[in-house]
C-alpha cells in the first residue's frame, strides 16, 4: 500500500468510517465500524488501531475530525472561532500520542447575538466540498446549515432533528407500535403542518392518527416533514446546497421542493475524505501534487 498518502478518520458519536487516501487526494479504500467515540469501549488508541490495521504498516500519517476531538473523546482539541477557513482549522490541529503521526482536527463555534453555535465534523465536509459562497445544509443527527463567504464558515444554525425524531417516534404518545412505512402525502402534510408551530404541529401526529386522517404507518412520515419543515420554513436562502445521501437525502430534497427552494445535491462521504486531505496539505502533512 505504498501509494497511500495521508489515513482520514470521521469519527462521530456512534460510528466511524476510516480513508485510504492516495498523494492525488482520491480515496482508495474506505472501511466502517459502529465504533463510536460515545458506544465503543476501550482506549482510543486500541480502538483506532484495531480498525486501521493493516493500512498502519507504511506509517502514513493519520488526520481524525468529529466527536473524536470533543471533551469526551481522545484529546479536546479547542473551537475555531467563526469565520474559519481551511487554513485556520490546520493551523490549529492537536497532534495525538498516537504511536504513528496523527493529529485530530478542531471543530468550529460561532456567536451570533446571545446564540452559540458549535460543529465538529462537519467543517471537514465543508473544506472538501470547497464552496467559495453558499449555505450548505448537512442533515443529522444534529443536523447544521453553514453560511459560507469567501471559502470560510462565516456563521451557522443547528437542529437537533434526528434525536428529537428517534426520541419522539419510540418513547411517549408519538410512538404508534407498528412498522412505518414512506408516505410521500404524509411527509407533506407534515411540512405544512410546520407552520403551526412545531411543538403543536408534532401534535397533530397523534390527533390525525386517533381521528382517522393519518394513517398509523405513516406517522413517522408525518413527523419528519414536521421537522424537517420547521428547519427549511426558517431558513432564508434562495439556493441550497444539500449535503447528503439516501433517504435522508430525499426527504429533505423533497422539503426544500415543496418551501420553493433551488438545491443541488452532493454525496458527503467523499467530502470527508476529501476536506481532510485538504486540511492534511494545508499543514504540510502530505504534500502538494
Amino acid at each position: 500500500m505504498t501509494d497511500t498518502a495521508l489515513l482520514g478518520v470521521d469519527w462521530g458519536s456512534s460510528s466511524l468510517r476510516a480513508f485510504r487516501i492516495a498523494a492525488d487526494g482520491s480515496i482508495l479504500d474506505v472501511r466502517r465500524s459502529a465504533d463510536g467515540v460515545f458506544t465503543g469501549k476501550g482506549s482510543f488508541d486500541a480502538r483506532l488501531r484495531a480498525v486501521l490495521g493493516d493500512w498502519l504498516g507504511d506509517g502514513v500519517p493519520i488526520l481524525l475530525c468529529g466527536m473524536v476531538g470533543s471533551d469526551r473523546g481522545w484529546l479536546h482539541a479547542p473551537y475555531v472561532p467563526a469565520p474559519a477557513g481551511a487554513a485556520d482549522l490546520a493551523r490549529a490541529m492537536v497532534r495525538t500520542p498516537f504511536e504513528r503521526p496523527a493529529w485530530i482536527v478542531p471543530g468550529v463555534s460561532f456567536a451570533d447575538g446571545d446564540g452559540r453555535e458549535v460543529m465538529r465534523g462537519e467543517e471537514a465536509l465543508i473544506v472538501g466540498l470547497q464552496p467559495q459562497r453558499a449555505t450548505v445544509c448537512l442533515p443529522g443527527t444534529h443536523s447544521k446549515w453553514a453560511d459560507i463567504a469567501d471559502g470560510r464558515i462565516v456563521g451557522f444554525r443547528t437542529y437537533v432533528t434526528g434525536e428529537l425524531r428517534s426520541a419522539l417516534l419510540e418513547h411517549g404518545a408519538l410512538a404508534t407500535g407498528v412498522a412505518q412505512q414512506p408516505s410521500a402525502d404524509a411527509f407533506a402534510q407534515g411540512v405544512r403542518a410546520a407552520v403551526l408551530g412545531v411543538t403543536r404541529a408534532l401534535f397533530q401526529a397523534r390527533a390525525r392518527r386517533l381521528l382517522g386522517t393519518l394513517a398509523p404507518e405513516h406517522a413517522a412520515a408525518f413527523v419528519d416533514g414536521v421537522l424537517i419543515g420547521e428547519e427549511v420554513a426558517r431558513e432564508t436562502a434562495s439556493e441550497v446546497v444539500l449535503a447528503a445521501r439516501g433517504a435522508i437525502a430525499e426527504s429533505y430534497a423533497a422539503a426544500l421542493a415543496l418551501g420553493g427552494r433551488a438545491f443541488s445535491t452532493v454525496d458527503p462521504e467523499p467530502l470527508a475524505a476529501r476536506g481532510l486531505f485538504e486540511l492534511a496539505r494545508q499543514a504540510g502533512i502530505v504534500a502538494a501534487v
